[in-house]
């Protein structure tokens, strides 16, 4: 009896050492890609306590079906319900959208956008093609415009927008190029940032990255009004960066579930949330969904009602 007893101590421990290693805050380069991936290795965990409870042991299911669940809990717990408004009818749509600097489905993206016909629309990677492109196919439906190329194609950035944009400037912050300026929607103007940090896959990028974020939160904590941040943040719901940021900023996430949107080829299961929409408490999101269209991120399309006047 001891022999398999010690196995099952053994296996125990060989399961929980990479569990806290994903349960911990995420305050660190290492930690933070590694637990990029928190949602599969849920998953792992979930299937192998059903994996032990088919072969009897039951310890090792108990111990795998608690970290399922501790890792249920800390994915969803930055994915709030969203806020709701009860009062005023405006609504507008907002769609974000990493194109891929080296895509080249031009025509079929821009049909695509026109389609979905949201009122407002953030991309990324903007390359000068892209550029050139999204002012030619988009001019017609969307008359306000703001792009922006730059050598590195891959931090290129645009909005464009049904409703005048307002006081529309470039800032260029930890050494990226965001967009910052009003849509105004009706009679209500709305502050929005339109932002693409780092992709974190060295540590000066990871700090560049960490840096862009507190530069953006103290930016928006010290504007009045209604806001839409809007952007590729390369990073996850549950970084704690991210937490803060939100938390800071006093910002919603419009995520209602995980919805992942990197790889797109990827299936469902092997991606992970890295774009986002976020609005402030004035603004209620009634639904976020993802949209596959033709990038290596899938866009993200909301529907926002606003308090009105």
């Amino acid at each position: 009896m001891r022999q398999p007893k010690n196995k099952e101590r053994a296996l125990a421990a060989v399961l929980l050492l990479p569990a806290l290693l994903l349960l911990i805050p995420t305050y660190t380069f290492t930690l933070t890609l590694f637990q990029s991936f928190l949602f599969q290795a849920m998953l792992v965990y979930g299937l192998l306590s059903i994996f032990w409870i088919i072969k009897h042991h039951y310890r090792l299911a108990g111990i795998n079906f608690s970290i399922y669940l501790l890792l249920l809990i800390k994915i969803n717990s930055p994915i709030g319900l969203g806020y709701q408004i009860t009062q005023g009818k405006e609504q507008m749509t907002v769609l974000q959208f990493n194109v891929l600097a080296t895509n080249e489905a031009y025509e079929s993206t821009i049909d695509r956008v026109i389609q979905l016909s949201p009122d407002f629309v953030s991309f990324q990677e903007v390359s000068a093609e892209w550029a050139t492109e999204l002012k030619k196919g988009l001019a017609i439906d969307y008359p306000f415009s703001k792009v922006v190329s730059n050598d590195d194609a891959s931090q290129g950035i645009a909005v464009f927008s049904k409703h005048p944009l307002i006081d529309t400037e470039i800032v260029e912050w930890a050494g990226t190029t965001n967009i910052i300026g009003k849509v105004k929607m009706h009679e209500e103007e709305i502050n929005f940032l339109a932002l693409h940090t780092r992709s974190p896959t060295t540590r000066l990028k990871w700090n560049t990255r960490n840096e862009h974020l507190n530069i953006a939160k103290e930016y928006i904590s010290e504007k009045k009004g209604e806001f839409l941040v809007l952007g590729d943040f390369n990073t996850v719901p549950w970084d704690n960066r991210l937490k803060n940021f939100k938390s800071t900023t006093d910002l919603q996430d419009s995520r209602k579930k995980l919805t992942p949107t990197f790889p797109a080829w990827n299936p469902y299961l092997a991606q992970i949330p890295i774009d986002y929409i976020f609005h402030s408490k004035g603004i209620g999101c009634r639904s976020l969904d993802s949209v596959k269209i033709t990038s290596d991120h899938l866009a993200i399309m909301g529907t926002y009602e606003l308090r009105g006047m």
